[in-house]
């Protein structure tokens, strides 16, 4: 047993249960697979669970700092639940993620993990499914022929839910499917359980209903070789992210008689990092990032383009406001999604973290960090708002908005 217990980063919900209302605690990394319930005297106790404290140590705050009753076997067993279950951040875990990782690597694949839930698992189905998005209402009509524009240097395509936003999607991947085809999809997903390196590439296949598509390892070695960081290791989280799994399922269908690569990787850092001091060193592995794509792109001997798969504004209760979502506050909700998507039409990644920044990240936007990569990370002069529409997420009328965009 850890004698200085380390909680993990965890994500806390209340549930109800025969007992009353407990704390579940689950792991959005999916290396612990197991959801587990607290009582709320025992997810109090959990904020001394910083590697400072021995079992002795907290048993003396917590007759001191409170009125929790508690024997020490019973803080020994809650530490032994948390132990087993890999929510503590000790050698049992980092064992345990080491032989997650190396099997995942070993594979050679990432199965896909939302189909049968948010879209077919049936390929016919899938397709069929796919192609309506193209007609439905708000959809972008069915894509023509070549229509002259270049091969887009970046895309901005939502990551909602398929059954929410399908419609929306259809109009990055129309401009897509009636220009020239790259060669190469690099899509920068948003890396929602967080990451330690800010970025995490990639290196396998993903597999989908639609078929295997290939990740190019060579441009991952050229991207490794132009970075210093290390960028390319912390893999788990691509095993249960959703964001780039969606993008791949399109880019099937609206590219299925051509052939294409992929580099999947994920981003997650917020406007801070950009600006506190107190993030020097994530602002420096961010400009490395950005700068070392840039030129692996630049040396690419094919054609590139780069998705962002992207959320806008996420509000209403579910996200942490008290209020329900009126339509006058929507309407603020979308003038400041606008005003930071002026910035992708101009292509100014500079002006789309100021944007950001000025109103604190009021709206909770989710795509931050991937479109600062595209925008720092491409060569475009100028980019194009295709679609921008709004789902309801709850029965308490929470909303996320979402866009598709082009930038040439």
């Amino acid at each position: 047993m850890n004698t200085k217990p380390r909680l993990r980063y965890v994500e806390a919900f209340p549930v109800e249960t025969e007992n009353g209302q407990m704390i579940a605690l689950r792991d959005p990394a999916g290396i612990a697979t197991e959801t587990i319930v607290l009582s709320h005297a025992a997810v109090y106790i959990l904020q001394y669970f910083t590697g400072e404290h021995d079992i002795d140590d907290i048993m003396r705050i917590l007759s001191r700092e409170t009125d929790l009753s508690i024997e020490k076997n019973e803080l020994e067993a809650l530490i032994d639940q948390l132990d087993t279950n890999l929510f503590l951040d000790n050698e049992n875990f980092l064992n345990r993620r080491k032989d997650l990782e190396l099997n995942f690597l070993s594979s050679g694949v990432r199965p896909a993990r939302y189909a049968g839930n948010s879209y077919p698992e049936n390929k016919t189905e899938l397709q069929n499914t796919l192609q309506s998005f193209y007609t439905t209402e708000g959809g972008a009509g069915p894509p023509g022929e070549i229509n002259g524009q270049p091969t887009p240097a970046g895309i901005i395509a939502p990551h909602i839910d398929l059954r929410i936003g399908g419609s929306t999607y259809s109009h990055a991947y129309k401009a897509l499917a009636e220009s020239p085809p790259a060669d190469l999809y690099v899509i920068i997903g948003t890396g929602h359980s967080g990451l330690q390196n800010i970025y995490s590439v990639l290196p396998i296949d993903f597999e989908t209903p639609l078929g295997r598509v290939e990740t190019d390892k060579q441009f991952i070695k050229n991207l490794k070789d132009n970075s210093k960081s290390d960028f390319f290791s912390e893999v788990l989280p691509h095993k249960t992210e959703h964001a780039v799994e969606f993008q791949v399922v399109f880019l099937q269908q609206a590219l299925s008689k051509r052939p294409f690569k992929i580099v999947p990787m994920l981003a997650s850092f917020g406007f801070q990092f950009l600006q506190n001091p107190l993030f020097a060193a994530e602002q420096e592995m961010i400009a490395e990032f950005t700068q070392a794509l840039k030129k692996t792109i630049a040396e690419y001997p094919g054609k590139v383009t780069v998705l962002a798969s992207v959320d806008m504004a996420h509000v209403g209760p579910r996200y942490g406001d008290n209020n329900i979502p009126d339509a006058q506050f929507l309407e603020l909700v979308k003038e400041a999604d606008m005003q930071a998507l002026e910035n992708v039409r101009l292509a100014n990644a500079e002006g789309w973290a100021k944007s950001i920044a000025e109103i604190e990240d009021r709206y909770r936007v989710c795509g931050f960090a991937p479109v600062y990569t595209l925008l720092q990370s491409i060569q475009a002069n100028e980019g194009k708002i295709l679609k921008y529409d709004k789902g309801l997420m709850d029965d308490n009328q929470s909303v996320v908005s979402y866009c598709s965009a082009v930038l040439y």
